[in-house]
């Protein structure tokens, strides 16, 4: 039996044969990458990683199937990284800072938001942006979003995130869909009433109407009413203009206390939310992205592979380098085949090229990447 000191050397000789051919599938990788970027092919090519794998458990024996897998599986993870990181050097492109703008914001802006006068979204709005910006409503998100992409106003108002509910989920969609970006957000408390005509009382309502999210915050309130029945609407402003129309005192809305003066209703109970504090995260949203010094938040979508540790992989280049996760949330991807999309904020600027080579190490990991923006926090 050969000693230890020989096999050592041993496999250092085969180390030194395996390190040039290691070099030069190496520099293939980054030829690749530049061939998948002028042709806009994505990092990450899962029937063809899929394809080698099998083609290489399929020369060994049985026993040996798992280590060759895990082998070339780690391979290609690092030549991914390589070809994220080649697209991303090369000339300082960074693929997803081409609809980014450097500057800041407009002044004297138009800016979109769901509802009528009184919503949540509108106070949002006017505490970032000020009482005298000029404003217009919409039924909907999408229709928020459908005057921002067309330019007929330079932003609009979306809530993201409640402390008490988490997020709205309509909302997220839109982001993943649409083509626009967060360029700020705003925190506002969130102080919810019901709500109902001059001559209502309490005891007299059969029905309240609010957005979901609205009656969810203060389900313990009317947990107290089982005779009040939910009906949902647009949102919470909206339900309280609907009750002024409708001239119906057992009826009322869950709404702030500014609805009621805009819509000259009364509050027949005040501060009902569940929890104390209750806030909401709304993103100022634009057509194109913003940098800036001041933007220190990120915010970006990925989905991933089907195989096992694929989360922790991207979790451990965040982990690895220092970043602050502020939120991670995953949803159903809807595209039929059971991915998963992950929405991640956290701290960072785009400006900053290690923080731009560690997106590219994200990148080689996941099957797609969406930067939703890099922004500043206002919080009042």
């Amino acid at each position: 039996m050969n000693d230890l000191e020989t096999l050592r050397k041993k496999i250092d000789e085969i180390d030194s044969q395996l390190l040039p051919l290691f070099l030069s599938r190496m520099e293939c990788s980054v030829q690749v990458a530049e061939y998948k970027r002028t042709n806009n092919m994505p990092v990450l090519d899962k029937s063809r990683e899929k394809q080698v794998l099998e083609s290489k458990i399929q020369k060994v024996s049985e026993e040996l199937k798992l280590p060759v897998y895990d082998f070339f599986s780690a391979i290609m993870k690092i030549s991914r990284i390589a070809q994220a990181k080649a697209l991303v050097s090369e000339k300082g492109r960074t693929p997803w800072l081409d609809d980014f703008d450097h500057g800041t914001l407009k002044e004297n802006p138009t800016v979109a938001y769901q509802g009528v006068p009184g919503a949540n979204s509108e106070t949002a709005l006017i505490e970032f942006f000020g009482k005298e910006c000029m404003r217009t409503n919409t039924v909907t998100f999408a229709e928020v979003i459908d005057l921002v992409e067309s330019g007929e106003v330079d932003y609009g108002i979306l809530p993201l995130e409640n402390s008490s509910t988490g997020s709205i989920a309509n909302a997220y969609e839109l982001l993943e869909k649409r083509d626009c970006f967060i360029v700020a957000e705003v925190a506002v408390p969130i102080d919810h009433c019901l709500v109902g005509l001059p001559d209502a009382k309490l005891e007299y309502i059969r029905t309240v109407y609010s957005h979901e999210q609205g009656y969810m915050q203060c389900k313990e309130f009317f947990k107290q009413y089982p005779k009040m029945k939910f009906q949902p609407y647009h949102n919470t402003a909206m339900a309280a203009k609907m009750i002024v129309e409708t001239d119906d005192i057992d009826k009322a809305a869950v709404a702030s206390k500014r609805a009621t003066e805009i819509y000259n209703l009364k509050v027949l109970a005040e501060n009902i939310s569940t929890i104390g504090g209750n806030t909401t995260r709304f993103a100022v949203i634009a057509k194109r992205g913003l940098l800036s010094e001041a933007c220190k938040k990120i915010s970006i979508l990925f989905t991933l592979p089907d195989e096992s540790g694929a989360l922790s992989h991207v979790l451990s280049v965040f982990a690895d380098n220092g970043l602050n996760l502020v939120k991670i949330e995953s949803k159903p991807s809807h595209d039929g085949n059971f991915e998963y999309m992950f929405f991640v904020d956290f701290e960072g600027s785009l400006l900053d090229d290690s923080v731009n080579g560690i997106m590219a190490e994200v990148l080689s990991h996941t099957s797609s990447l969406k930067v939703l923006g890099n922004y500043s926090v206002f919080e009042k």
